[in-house]
């Protein structure tokens, strides 16, 4: 018979589920498609497994609310009524629970608040289970969410109905090696998963891996595993059973990685198939000395039987060598499936009866050699570890990254977390094409269990980044540089929730700057993004630039500076501050240092923390050698335009802010401050263009949010500006900016009293603001409560008398409000002489709309610049 017709026979038995004769088989088969057939094989034998499998129950049935009252309920914790408790162990209790917001049966497991180190423990597992919420693998079990309530920390996750594979075997007997080689194989899709994320499981043990009704097999516990901690363990038990799973060098005091997870999987399968493990100890010390003495059983020994592939792949993930272990959960699934192929023995399963001989049509034996491939073509792909899959998607045009998790184990990295996330959404903005969401917005989602379809809807992007950092301590000069890091990302496509693309990188500390750009590279071919030789150009160089080339210390300090700048507060810009001028010591031709301490000065003074004149001295200076060493900084660019500004110095502020976008047009800083230079100068149109480009950018930043109101209220859109205002009151309830710009809105509208009240909350989040006051004089002049009104110019100008900033403008506010033209006119005088910066918005202001008609109105915006 020919080869291509034996094939047709073949692929209608495995279809039909029939015997099949594999040694006749391959006698009557040509020797080109001797390896197609051996695959084939593996296929029937999946079969063959799962049709042995009962049917798994309708999943809908599962979602019924379970038949209790909450009197019989054993307790609840926030949501979720506890139903009944499954156990417990060294880390917590497990429950069966009904969760009220997804109307389903869960098991929740709450974290003991009696261990010694449980506030480490807690800290990292909420870190994991937030990345693992939104992490969906049929391998893994599905984490709904981490929270606290009571005073303990649970996580909730699908209730899996089976047994664990320990169960399983205490059952049913020691598995052969194909059923073992196939539980491998899903366990190695699970591990290649969590790996790509960056996490280590920690605690795999048959009691951690469910085999559900329907054979689907998943791995739970995930990040709750106690690491080994052996001056608190002296008997195995004392570590609910894990030492006998743990890899020997964490006895040694090594950290947990992926080839100890291997580890843990090889002892899984020496016990699926002999029942026993290959250490044997009843003491911690006696494991331990086990393992220095290389006293084990070789699984020859343990079970005479097994073939010899599977063996040897058991063998191999077991090395007491670290080095000659698997190398990744790849590497060792791609082993099982070989031995799956060559293995002689059956599986210790029951194949089901031979169905009836059926008479196909022509045309589906026409077919079913091309069906054959299919077949084995589907296997491959269910089989395929899972970082290879990208299914087919719109294009990504637009995307957020979200904050990276700290998985060091060590909170005080927290800092390098957001810092990689600043400097990878600096990356990808660099992208032409591609949409990248801001720092400030994507901020809000740092802790949270929001899933990424929302933040995508939240946000209008079609895609996500999410990712870890790992970093491991080293001695470059300060104990607390981390000498390597490893960041794990993976694109989200918004849409169905699916991965694009994920990869891990690890580098020196003292190359990091230049991973951004490596891994923007990275996801602008993972979505297609067609980059023009420039970019490809101006990426590779990035890559490239400054490897190896700074001190780790340096790094470390510009990091730290960058998270403290961040805060935006009086003590994080002047902690910023001290971190950037310790880089620039160690370093003096570091750049960015530079630019670092010009936005730290430029913020003090634009907040008020510092004499205005000396700060934006010192940021001038800290930005112009920035630009001396680097032109390409658009963060030093914005500096010297917001201060060019504050001076009146419009054109040289222009200047800055036009090659600022342009040099790097995702900073939405620079969008932002050029709108609001724009507002000053009565272009009203253009800076509209600016601030939408800036919301695009960052949809959920208060700040930019509030510029666009005060666009809308020098166009006189109080309506519209109402509007929008009380809206970026719902992102920022303690926005001080937001309330104040409220209350003017509704004192146009005549509204005072709703008017004062914001004003009143402005001044309790501003204390001692002159704008602010000035605000509330111009309400109470306009609502006709003169007197107050008065009072308040007073106190301004007594300050005024003590040299206080800012104050000047405040007094002509309400001077203005009052009707006092002449006083109004002196008072403005004076705020442009000092180079007071609200006096900047004379142009666009409704609160001196009164005084337009006057022919100084028109002579104090010649003197400011700002004749239109």
């Amino acid at each position: 018979m020919p080869s291509e017709a034996v094939l047709l026979a073949l692929a209608e038995s495995i279809a039909d589920g029939r015997a099949v004769d594999w040694n006749e088989v391959e006698s009557q088969i040509s020797p080109d498609h001797r390896d197609l057939v051996r695959q084939l094989r593996v296929v029937s034998e999946l079969a063959v497994l799962h049709r042995s499998l009962p049917v798994p129950p309708d999943p809908v049935a599962r979602r019924v609310a379970p038949r209790v009252s909450q009197q019989s309920a054993v307790g609840t914790w926030g949501p979720l009524l506890l139903l009944e408790r499954l156990g417990g162990g060294t880390s917590g209790d497990v429950y069966r629970a009904w969760d009220r917001d997804l109307e389903r049966e869960v098991a929740l497991k709450l974290l003991r608040t009696d261990d010694p180190d449980a506030d480490l423990i807690t800290s990292r597992i909420t870190a994991e289970a937030r990345l693992l919420a939104r992490m969906r693998h049929p391998n893994v079990v599905t984490v709904h969410g981490v929270a606290s309530h009571g005073g303990r920390v649970g996580l909730w996750m699908d209730l899996v109905q089976g047994l664990t594979l320990e169960e399983f075997i205490a059952t049913h007997g020691p598995m052969g090696a194909r059923e073992a080689a196939i539980v491998g194989i899903e366990l190695c899709h699970a591990l290649a998963a969590i790996h790509a994320a960056g996490l280590v499981h920690r605690d795999i043990k048959t009691q951690n891996v469910m085999r559900e009704e329907g054979g689907r097999i998943v791995l739970m516990d995930l990040g709750t595993g106690r690491e080994l901690n052996p001056e608190h363990a002296t008997t195995v038990g004392d570590v609910a059973g894990t030492p006998l799973y743990i890899a020997p060098e964490i006895f040694r005091g090594a950290a947990a990685n992926v080839r100890t997870d291997l580890y843990s999987l090889g002892v899984v399968l020496y016990r699926l198939v002999s029942g026993s493990f290959p250490v044997r100890a009843s003491t911690i010390e006696q494991l331990r000395t086990e393992h220095v003495e290389r006293r084990t059983i070789a699984l020859r020994d343990a079970r005479p039987d097994l073939p010899s592939a599977f063996v040897r792949v058991v063998e191999r993930a077991l090395a007491a060598n670290p080095e000659e272990r698997y190398p990744s959960a790849g590497a060792f699934e791609a082993d099982l499936l070989r031995a799956l192929e060559g293995a002689n023995t059956t599986p210790t399963i029951t194949a089901p009866a031979p169905a009836p001989v059926r008479v196909r049509p022509a045309w589906w034996r026409a077919g079913a050699f091309g069906a054959a491939i299919l077949l084995l073509a589907l296997a491959v792909a269910r089989l395929w570890p899972v970082s290879l899959s990208r299914p087919a998607l719109q294009p990504v045009q637009s995307l957020v990254v979200l904050p990276l998790a700290n998985v060091s184990g060590d909170a005080g990295q927290d800092y390098f977390a957001d810092a990689m996330t600043d400097e990878l959404i600096a990356a990808l903005g660099q992208l032409k094409g591609l949409k990248v969401i801001s720092r400030t917005s994507a901020m809000r989602f740092k802790g949270t269990n929001a899933r990424i379809p929302e933040i995508a809807q939240a946000l209008h992007v079609d895609a996500a980044l999410e990712g870890t950092v790992f970093v491991v301590r080293g001695s470059e000069g300060r104990a607390e540089a981390p000498s390597r890091v490893r960041v794990t990302a993976r694109l989200i496509y918004a849409g169905t929730d699916a991965q694009i693309w994920n990869q891990t990188f690890e580098v020196a500390l003292t190359d990091v700057l230049a991973l951004q750009s490596r891994i923007a590279k990275a996801v602008a071919d993972g979505i297609n993004l067609h980059l023009n030789p420039q970019q490809q150009s101006a990426l590779t160089m990035a890559a490239r630039e400054g490897v190896g080339g700074q001190d780790a210390a340096v790094i470390d300090l510009y990091l730290r500076g960058r998270y403290y700048w961040n805060m935006r507060t009086e003590e994080g810009l002047k902690r910023s501050i001290q971190y950037f001028q310790e880089a620039i010591d160690r370093d003096p031709k570091f750049a960015r240092a530079y630019a670092g301490l010009a936005d730290g000065y430029t913020l003090l003074s634009i907040y008020g923390h510092a004499p205005r004149g000396e700060a934006a001295a010192r940021a001038s200076t800290a930005a112009s050698t920035a630009l001396t060493l680097d032109d390409s900084l658009a963060e030093a660019h914005s500096s010297l335009g917001l201060i060019a500004e504050q001076r009146f110095e419009w054109d040289a502020g222009e200047q800055h802010f036009q090659r600022a976008v342009a040099l790097k047009p995702a900073y939405a800083t620079a969008h932002h401050w050029y709108a609001d230079y724009l507002s000053k100068r009565g272009r009203l149109r253009e800076a509209n263009v600016e601030i939408n480009a800036a919301l695009a950018l960052d949809p959920l930043s208060p700040s930019v949010n509030v510029v666009v109101g005060a666009l809308q209220i020098f166009s006189r859109e109080y309506d519209k500006a109402a509007t929008q205002l009380e809206k970026t009151l719902q992102m920022e309830q303690g926005f001080a900016r937001t309330h104040l710009a409220l209350a003017e809105v509704y004192g146009y509208q005549g509204d005072f009293a709703r008017a004062l009240a914001e004003a009143d909350r402005a001044s309790a989040l501003m204390a001692a603001d002159p704008i602010t006051d000035a605000t509330k004089g111009y309400i109470l002049a306009r609502a006709g409560r003169r007197s107050e009104a008065e009072r308040i110019a007073e106190d301004l100008a007594a300050r005024y008398s003590r040299q206080e900033s800012d104050v000047a403008a405040a007094v002509a506010v309400v001077r203005a409000g009052l009707g006092d033209t002449e006083q109004a006119f002196t008072w403005l005088e004076r705020a442009k002489d000092r180079q007071e910066p609200w006096v900047g918005y004379l142009a666009v202001d409704p609160r001196f709309d009164s005084l337009r008609p006057d022919a100084r109105f028109a002579k104090l915006l010649a003197g400011l610049g700002l004749a239109r």
